[in-house]
């Protein structure tokens, strides 16, 4: 499939029995990735739906930039990045929704003031508000893994940003959540770290623009994912699976569950739970 978003695009080719899933949305870390890695498990449930015409995307908190390697080493096309508000077909920009400049430049300037550490993902890069050396951005480098961030030396150089992640517990996050709490949307993974996107904005929103981009219904997709930044998205599609090692409250509401992501939880969910109930 050529990518050329202007064209409109149609998804390519599709097996003429496949009455049933036409696409799968799959979180990267903990999902299609386990300990840093893609399964060659994982890989092979990907080239299964390749095989029988099914749209593989990837929908992740990740903007392109960090992502762009898994999706080249699955021959993947779509993403969907930054919990929603970019999505990109071989990494062009095809449907965005960027913060308003106005809490762009008064959270980096907070930022500085009080030496609070931000990371900042716009469509091709990703900026850190500080130095890559903050204590909080290296102990969440080592649990999940991070790209080498770039700094900035002024406001006038950050583009525009779809996804913050910044490193505050939750008295500190209302400093700058709390002035715009009707713009904003956050999903906390950790007790000193958060995601931050434009009000309205999941996974959930992102598919749902794709969908319509393709012209499929929600009852022809499915997803799978581990965090509660998932629970939109597994809770939209018409096939909602969670992973084995997802988040208890994840695994409590998602309709669906496959084994761990260690354990070739993909590509069992794939064959049982997708390709198996055409």
């Amino acid at each position: 499939m050529v990518c050329k978003p202007s064209l409109g695009l149609t998804p390519g080719p599709t097996d003429p029995t496949n009455t049933g899933i036409k696409i799968v949305f799959f979180d990267v870390d903990g999902t299609l990735m386990h300990e840093k890695k893609i399964p060659d498990s994982a890989k092979r449930a990907v080239e299964l739906l390749q095989e029988r015409g099914v749209l593989p995307v990837l929908a992740t908190g990740r903007p392109e930039f960090e992502i762009k390697s898994v999706r080249e080493q699955l021959g993947i096309d779509w993403a969907i990045t930054c919990n929603g508000a970019h999505i990109g077909c071989r990494g062009e920009t095809v449907y965005h929704t960027p913060f308003s400049r106005e809490i762009v430049v008064d959270w980096m300037t907070l930022a500085a003031e009080h030496n609070h550490s931000f990371l900042l993902y716009g469509a091709e890069t990703m900026l850190i508000s500080t130095s890559a050396e903050c204590p909080l951005f290296l102990q969440a480098r080592q649990e999940i893994g991070f790209l080498d961030p770039l700094t900035y030396e002024t406001l006038d150089e950050i583009p525009e940003v779809y996804q913050f992640i910044a490193f505050l517990d939750e008295t500190e996050q209302k400093r700058y959540t709390d002035p715009y709490e009707d713009e904003v949307a956050l999903h906390r993974w950790r007790p000193w770290a958060i995601d931050l996107n434009p009000r309205g904005v999941n996974k959930s929103v992102g598919i749902s623009t794709l969908l319509d981009h393709f012209g499929f219904t929600r009852e022809q997709a499915a997803a799978f994912g581990d965090g509660l930044n998932d629970l939109e998205m597994l809770q939209f599609v018409g096939r909602g699976i969670a992973m084995g090692n997802g988040h208890p409250d994840l695994l409590a509401v998602a309709p669906l569950r496959t084994k761990h992501a260690g354990e070739d939880g993909i590509l069992y969910g794939v064959e049982n739970l997708v390709l198996a109930s055409k």
